[in-house]
C-alpha cells in the first residue's frame, strides 16, 4: 500500500535492505515471477518486457513489496529507457525520509521529461506523483489527491488509480478509535472495487490493511484468506493475511500463513543469493508467529519460535544490534505473558561499542521492568519502587534524540515502549500498596500510551495494561467495573486465552459462578494445544470440576 510505503516502514529486525543505497540503474535484474497476482497498467512502451515488469513493479508496490518493486521498475526502465511510467514507479518505491529525496526529485524529473507524447493517463498519473517525490506526503497530499480525483473522474474504469489513492488515503485509526481522515474515503473506494474486481490481489491486500486495526476486522476475513491464493509469493501481503487471522481470533490458520511468509522470504533469499538480513518480513512473521503461540497457550512452541528468531540475527557477522534487540524482547515478552520473572530478566544480550541510544535504551528498560515486576510479585515492594524510578529516568533522554529513519529503531518509540512500562509497573505497584484511585489513574494512562504506540515501532515488552487494571479492579472490589474491560478484551481478542482467563477469573471475583464456568469453557476451548504443565489450565479443570459437584448438590437438594 502506497501510505505504508511513503510515510514510514515496518518494524525491522534489520536496519539495512539489501539495495537502498544502489542507485536505480545499478540495480540486478529480477526475474519475472509467478505468484504475485495479476494487476496489469498498459503503459506507453513497444518492448514486452518493459510491460511485463512494470506490471510486476505494479503488483509489488500494491502488495506493500516496495524494495523488490523499485527492481522491476528499474528493470521496465532498462528495457525501455523511454518508458516514462518506469520512472513514476522508481519515485514512489524510493521510500520515505529526506535520505532518498534528491533520487526521488531526479527520478519523477526523468518521468515528466520523457512524458510529452505518452497518453492522457499516464500524464496524469505522473503529474500526481511529482506532489509526492517533490514535496514528500505530508506536503504533498492535497495535490495529490485532487490530481488522482482528477485521473479517475476522466477514467472511471481504471482501477489501478483508484485501488492507488486508496491505498495512500488509508490513514489508520486515531486512540479513541475514530478513523482518521482519509480513512472512510478509503474505504468506501474499496468496497466498490471489491464489487468489481474481487480477483485483484491488491484490492484484498489493501482491504485487510485498512480493516485489521479497526472495529471491525472480520469485515476483511474473507480478504485475507484470498490473499494466499492471489499472491502465494509475496511475504509482506501474506503478512498482512496473518495478522488480521489473529486479530479476528483464527489461531490455527494464523501460525499456517505466517509460516508460509518465513518459507516465501527464505526461498527467495535462496533464489537470489542473499544474506539473512535482506528477507522482507521474516523476522517480523517469526515475532507473531511466537505471539500466536502464546495466545495459544504453546509456550514451548513460542520459545522456540522466538529462538529461531535469535538463531536467525545470530547468524548474521557482524551482528546487528537491532536485530539482537528486537530477538531478545520477543523473547523476554514471552516469558513475562506466562509469568516466568526470572527466565525475562535474564536478556544476556551484549549489543556491543557501537550500540545506539535506541537499542541500549530498549534493552535496558526490558531488563528493568523485568527485575521491577519480578520484586513485585516477591512483595518487595522498595525494590519495585526502585525499578519504577529508573525506568522513569529512562525514557525522557530518548524522546530528545533525534528521530530514526528508514528501518532504523527510533529513539521517540523506544521512549514511549519504556514510558508505557513505567507507567503500567508503577500503577501495578500503587494497587498492591492500596493506594486505588492513584493506581485506576496510572493505568488509564498506560492504556492511553499503548493505543498510541506505532504500529511501525518497537513491540510493547510490558504486560497488556487495561489486563493489569482489570486485575487492579478485582483488588479494589471493584468487580463489576473490572467485568467490563475484561468483556471488551475478548471482543477484540477473542482467540486469546489470556484475555478468557482473565473474564473467568473476574466473574469469580464477582461469585458470579455460571458466567465463570462458561467463560473457563471459553478458555479451554482456545487453549486446546496448550502445554499441559500451565498453571492457567490446571485452575480452570479445577474450577469446573468443583462447579460440577456444586451444580449436582444443588440438583439433589431440590429433588
Amino acid at each position: 500500500m502506497l501510505a505504508r510505503h511513503l510515510r514510514a516502514e515496518d518494524p525491522s529486525i534489520f536496519p539495512a535492505g539489501p539495495w537502498d543505497d544502489v542507485p536505480d540503474s545499478e540495480l540486478p535484474t529480477p526475474p519475472l515471477r509467478e505468484g504475485l497476482g495479476r494487476a496489469h497498467l498498459k503503459v506507453s512502451t513497444r518492448v514486452p518486457l518493459a510491460q511485463a515488469y512494470f506490471d510486476q513493479g505494479l503488483r509489488l508496490l500494491h502488495l506493500g513489496w516496495g524494495a523488490e518493486a523499485r527492481r522491476a521498475f528499474a528493470e521496465a526502465a532498462r528495457q525501455d529507457p523511454e518508458l516514462a511510467m518506469a520512472y513514476w514507479g522508481l519515485a514512489l518505491t524510493r521510500g520515505p525520509g529526506a535520505r532518498h529525496a534528491t533520487a526521488r526529485a531526479e527520478t519523477i524529473a526523468r518521468a515528466l521529461a520523457l512524458s510529452e507524447g505518452v497518453t492522457d493517463a499516464e500524464q496524469r498519473y505522473i503529474v500526481a506523483a511529482t506532489f509526492l517525490a517533490d514535496k514528500g506526503p505530508a506536503n504533498g497530499r492535497h495535490g495529490f489527491v485532487r490530481e488522482m480525483e482528477a485521473l479517475i473522474d476522466r477514467f472511471p474504469e481504471d482501477a489501478e488509480a483508484r485501488l492507488l489513492l486508496a491505498g495512500f488515503l488509508s490513514d489508520g485509526y486515531e486512540v479513541d478509535g475514530r478513523p482518521g481522515a482519509g480513512q472512510p474515503y478509503a474505504q468506501a473506494l474499496l468496497r466498490e472495487l471489491l464489487r468489481t474486481h474481487p480477483h485483484h490481489e491488491g484490492v484484498h491486500h489493501a482491504w485487510v490493511q485498512v480493516m485489521v486495526d479497526s472495529a471491525r476486522p472480520e469485515a476483511a476475513l474473507e480478504s485475507a484468506r484470498r490473499l494466499r491464493l492471489l499472491a502465494p509469493r509475496v511475504g509482506t501481503a501474506l503478512l498482512g493475511s496473518g495478522r488480521l487471522l489473529l486479530r479476528t481470533g483464527h489461531l490455527r490458520e494464523a501460525r499456517e500463513v505466517l509460516e508460509a511468509v518465513v518459507a516465501v522470504d527464505d526461498a527467495w533469499l535462496a533464489q537470489e543469493a542473499l544474506p539473512e538480513t535482506a528477507a522482507p518480513v521474516a523476522g517480523l512473521a517469526l515475532r507473531l508467529l511466537s505471539l500466536v503461540c502464546a495466545e495459544g497457550g504453546r509456550y514451548g512452541e513460542a520459545q522456540s519460535w522466538a529462538r529461531r528468531l535469535r538463531t536467525r540475527v545470530e547468524s548474521v557477522t557482524p551482528h546487528s544490534a537491532q536485530g539482537l534487540v528486537f530477538a531478545a524482547s520477543t523473547l523476554s515478552s514471552l516469558h513475562l505473558r506466562f509469568g516466568f520473572w526470572l527466565a525475562a530478566a535474564d536478556a544476556r544480550v551484549d549489543l556491543g561499542t557501537g550500540a545506539t541510544p535506541a537499542e541500549r535504551g530498549l534493552l535496558s528498560g526490558m531488563e528493568v521492568y523485568a527485575r521491577g515486576l519480578r520484586a513485585l510479585e516477591a512483595g518487595k515492594l522498595t525494590e519495585a519502587e526502585r525499578a519504577c524510578d529508573e525506568l522513569d529516568a529512562l525514557h525522557p533522554p530518548l524522546t530528545a534524540e533525534r528521530r530514526g529513519e528508514g528501518r532504523t529503531l527510533c529513539p521517540r518509540d523506544v521512549a514511549r515502549v519504556v514510558e508505557l512500562a513505567a507507567c503500567e509497573l508503577r500503577g501495578a505497584l500503587e494497587s498492591r500498596q492500596g493506594e486505588t484511585a492513584r493506581a485506576e489513574a496510572t493505568l488509564i494512562k498506560a492504556g492511553r500510551l499503548e493505543r498510541r504506540l506505532r504500529g511501525v515501532g518497537p513491540t510493547a515488552f510490558s504486560r497488556p495494561a487495561r489486563e493489569t487494571l482489570a486485575r487492579a479492579r478485582i483488588r479494589s472490589g471493584r468487580e463489576d467495573k473490572a467485568v467490563e474491560l475484561a468483556e471488551a478484551l475478548v471482543q477484540e481478542r477473542p482467540g486469546s486465552g489470556h484475555a478468557w482467563f482473565l473474564l473467568a477469573e473476574v466473574h469469580v471475583a464477582r461469585g458470579a459462578f455460571s458466567e465463570a464456568a462458561q467463560a473457563f469453557a471459553s478458555f479451554l476451548a482456545c487453549w486446546s494445544e496448550a502445554d499441559p504443565h500451565l498453571p492457567e489450565l490446571r485452575r480452570a479443570h479445577t474450577f469446573l470440576s468443583s462447579s460440577v459437584v456444586r451444580s449436582r448438590a444443588v440438583e439433589s437438594a431440590s429433588c
